[in-house]
């Protein structure tokens, strides 16, 4: 019983590998460097001894920090969807 159930088993290994049930391989593509690269942080300004004007600054610097985040992922998505058609 033992012998049947075995080749029974190779029987339906071996018909679904020669019918092509295997899926394809994956395509890899990977986007430049420099749009995956991560965006740097403007530093902090210390809550203690920060003016306004240090604050303003970092917020503006954030903000250009997001956009430029904001950017790169836009043109990420345009690449690959160009790559992957």
């Amino acid at each position: 019983m033992k012998k049947y159930r075995l080749l029974l088993g190779f029987a339906v290994a071996l018909a679904s590998i020669l019918s092509g049930c295997t899926a394809p391989a994956p395509r890899v593509i990977t986007p430049p460097a420099l749009l995956v690269e991560p965006v740097a942080k403007p530093i902090k300004p210390n809550p203690r001894t920060a003016t306004q004007k240090d604050v303003a600054v970092y917020l503006v610097e954030l903000k250009g920090a997001l956009e430029l985040a904001n950017l790169k992922l836009t043109l990420i998505k345009q690449w690959g969807e160009k790559w992957t058609r």
